[in-house]
């Protein structure tokens, strides 16, 4: 009898190996097209009258400014680069939007990196080790008494 239960837990064992496995290989099979994807990633956002326009990459960086002709004439300097500055943190929210949701298609949706990207809290990326573990990190100063 002890030798059938011995049996039936390695067989359990087995299949939850291979259930994990098969997760791990999807997920690392996927990350080539992400990475590719990633590289080619931008996110584009045009000034609330149009006359500026930007792209930024997968980590939000300026990769293109155009600027319409009559910018010149409609701005100040330091208003120009006021709204320059608006457009490219619109344009970088929306590209973090954006790699969010490529690496939805890859990872789980509440992984912790998926989570960081959203959050943007170190926290997130170890929670699950963090919940294994029974570790509760220490409070810091500047987050939100909700996070403490």
């Amino acid at each position: 009898m002890a030798q059938s239960s011995d049996r039936d837990a390695n067989w359990a064992l087995r299949e939850r190996f291979a259930q994990v496995h098969d997760q791990y290989t999807r997920l690392r099979s996927g990350m080539g097209d992400l990475q590719t994807k990633l590289k080619a990633y931008r996110a584009t956002e045009k000034s609330r009258d149009g006359l500026i326009k930007v792209a930024v990459d997968a980590r939000g960086r300026l990769v293109k400014l155009e600027l319409e002709p009559a910018v010149l004439r409609s701005y100040s300097a330091a208003g120009l680069a006021e709204e320059i500055t608006k457009t490219v943190a619109r344009a970088a929210d929306a590209a973090g939007a954006g790699v969010t949701s490529l690496m939805a298609e890859v990872m789980p949706q509440d992984s912790g990196a998926v989570t960081f990207l959203r959050t943007n809290d170190m926290n997130d990326l170890l929670k699950r080790h963090d919940d294994i573990m029974d570790y509760r990190p220490e409070p810091r100063g500047d987050e939100p008494e909700a996070a403490r």
